[in-house]
């Protein structure tokens, strides 16, 4: 990471953390039962219905996280009622007791589990949960109050929401109104630019999205209640800008202009406090995601902010009509290996919501993740049938039928979306997803015709990016790609995506090696975190003869992956083991390849591979061209 980008990001990790410490869950072995004196009280109905099906009632985990994964909230109550009785500490699990506290309607347990939490009510946990317990209580000027004791510590707009969503959850919308008013009077409502960010304020805009795009919207909400007809659309508009083609922004248009109340219903107390752990939520997993970054942390399997994780699950169980949130949720941990827990989450989701074709479309990366593509291709059909105009769910379902093989039929849905879309950016997006299944499929020429209409329609950088890895696999376009690739890097020459993309589009022809060389070292030298540039340089190395350097780089390139297996990484390290005469770690490499579902004429490359191994002749060592950087992938071997 360059020192302009790093100082950007530490910038935005101390502006968002200030003032809170974040919870965490603390690995632990499986907890002994509870005294037989201490009473438990079984959770609330809808944390008992987040238990696997048929659960063992002794069921345990070996730590709190792997129950996180597979979305069992029953199983954490039960294990934070047990650890508390027998005097632990661990700031989540007054968290856990809280909640189902609330949700049961014990309000005078819920404040015991607050002072009994670490710090009491003065710790964080009670600074994060009080006002919501006064308000079920029926103090809610005591729970504004309480929100202004901790004054504005978390970022903006987290303080003024709290505030709102007090008075909403008492029906007190004029008063909600008034505060979500002098937010936005303060707030940025500039939409993130798309692409990478060039600034602070580009990567603020961008790390704030979520949170201002639902405080936006609840306040959209409550001037829709109020039968504020210019002001709620407006605030809809905003919604729009940073969040496009949001069905239940849509609907609840179409209900405003025919004079109907929002989708949503009013909020109470407890769907208040659901509310209100979904922006936690998004605050704890930003602040962790970036964590990792400064420390460049290499990634591993799971969930990259458990805490994150457990306020987005427990938000959506406290207010089930934040379907939105739900679909979040459920890809959380399809990201983190829980397809259990993703499955049982999904379900969930009404059939009458808006977001019902979404949720088909997550059933469907569910499925593909099992590899069962029978089951995928349903769940994106029932998605298609049932998305109307949504072309955008017409373009997820078609990117289904590409990933199992299902050629014509994911030309045939990208072609419909087209039909269906007017925006000229959005014509340029569903172009670029087609071209995407051309060459998926092999198909180099109409790939590029794809791209080259989107550009003519759209000029944007994610476009041109795209425009870029499209054209530098058609051999009759290449040039016409590292023109383009070229132009990009000169806009942004300190852009480590933009240099790995003409880098890696250069070494792909003999003339373009030693250029393409030099411009991906330097990339190295500042994205060792990011696995295409490791790659990049890795296979530029191969190119080279220089087969042990590029072991150790591809080797990081997979290891960086790991989350989501790359097949192209996975088939460039095969053949630097095969060049190794590691013939067997060759193979094992290559198969991972294949499941990694690699394009038709990769995945026919990897068959051949796997049989016979590689037949043609290695890259004959060359002299590896002098880079004026201080050290050498070939001593990086333990990266």
């Amino acid at each position: 990471m360059s020192e302009f980008r790093a100082a950007i990001l530490a910038a935005s990790v101390a502006a968002l953390c200030a003032g809170m410490t974040a919870p965490s869950f603390a690995a632990s072995a499986p907890a002994a039962a509870a005294p037989a004196a201490v009473a438990i009280p079984e959770p609330a109905a809808a944390l008992r219905a987040t238990a696997p099906p048929h659960a063992d009632p002794s069921r345990t985990y070996a730590q709190p996280t792997d129950a996180l994964l597979q979305g069992d909230l029953d199983w954490l109550v039960r294990e934070a009622r047990r650890e508390a009785a027998q005097g632990d500490r661990n700031s989540m699990w007054p968290v856990l007791i809280v909640a189902d506290d609330l949700m049961s309607g014990r309000t005078a347990e819920a404040r015991a589990a607050l002072e009994a939490a670490p710090g009491g009510l003065q710790g964080g946990i009670a600074d994060v949960l009080e006002p919501f317990v006064l308000a079920a209580e029926g103090h809610v000027d005591q729970g504004v109050e309480r929100v202004d004791q901790v004054g504005d510590s978390l970022p903006a707009p987290l303080p003024d929401v709290e505030r709102a969503l007090v008075f909403e959850s008492a029906g007190r919308l004029n008063e909600a109104a008034a505060v979500y008013s002098q937010m936005l009077d303060t707030l940025d409502l500039t939409p993130p630019r798309q692409g990478e960010p060039q600034s602070l304020d580009d990567v603020t805009r961008s790390l704030n999205a979520t949170r201002v795009t639902h405080a936006v919207y609840r306040a959209a909400l409550v001037q829709h209640r109020l039968g504020h007809v210019a002001e709620a659309r407006r605030l809809y508009g905003i919604v729009a800008q940073f969040a496009p083609r949001s069905a239940d922004v849509e609907r609840n248009l179409a209900l405003l202009d025919s004079g109907q109340p929002p989708l949503e219903p009013p909020l109470d107390a407890r769907r208040a406090t659901g509310r209100w752990m979904l922006f936690v939520s998004d605050f704890l997993a930003t602040s962790d995601n970036l964590q990792r970054a400064l420390t460049q942390a290499t990634p591993e399997k799971g969930l990259t902010s458990p805490t994150g994780a457990l306020f987005l699950q427990l938000g959506i169980i406290m207010d089930p009509d934040a379907n939105d949130w739900r679909l979040a949720a459920a890809n959380q941990l399809i990201d983190g290996g829980g397809l259990d827990g993703a499955q049982r989450v999904i379900d969930q989701m009404p059939v009458t919501s808006v977001f019902a074709p979404d949720a088909d479309i997550v059933r469907a990366a569910i499925a593909l993740q099992r590899k069962d593509d029978s089951a995928a291709v349903g769940a994106a059909e029932h998605a298609e049938a049932a998305a109307g105009q949504r072309w955008s769910v017409i373009a997820s379902a078609a990117d289904v039928y590409r990933q199992t093989g299902h050629s014509a039929e994911a030309i045939a849905s990208f072609t419909h979306a087209l039909g269906l879309a007017t925006d000229p950016k959005d014509r340029a997006d569903i172009l670029g997803y087609r071209a995407y299944a051309h060459r998926f499929n092999g198909e180099y020429a109409a790939a590029t015709a794809d791209m080259r209409a989107a550009l003519a329609l759209d000029q944007g950088e994610d476009t041109r990016m795209l425009y870029v890895s499209i054209l530098m696999d058609d051999p009759a376009a290449w040039h016409d790609g590292i023109q383009m690739a070229r132009q990009l890097f000169a806009e942004q020459p300190d852009s480590v995506l933009r240099l790995n993309a003409l880098g890696y589009a250069l070494i792909q022809r003999p003339e373009g090696l030693e250029e393409g060389y030099r411009l991906l070292w330097r990339g190295f030298s500042n994205g060792q975190t990011d696995y295409a540039v490791v790659d990049s340089l890795g296979w530029a190395y191969y190119e080279y003869g220089a087969f042990d350097q590029a072991r150790a780089l591809c080797e990081r390139a997979r290891d960086l992956s790991i989350a989501d297996p790359n097949a192209e990484v996975l088939d460039h390290l095969g053949d630097i083991y095969w060049r190794l005469n590691r013939r067997d770690d060759a193979r094992t490499s290559w198969r991972a390849a294949l499941d990694a579902r690699p394009d038709l004429p990769r995945r026919a490359n990897l068959t051949q591979k796997i049989a016979h191994g590689l037949t043609t002749p290695a890259p004959r060592t060359q002299h590896l061209p002098q880079v004026n950087l201080p050290q050498g992938p070939s001593q990086r071997d333990t990266l």
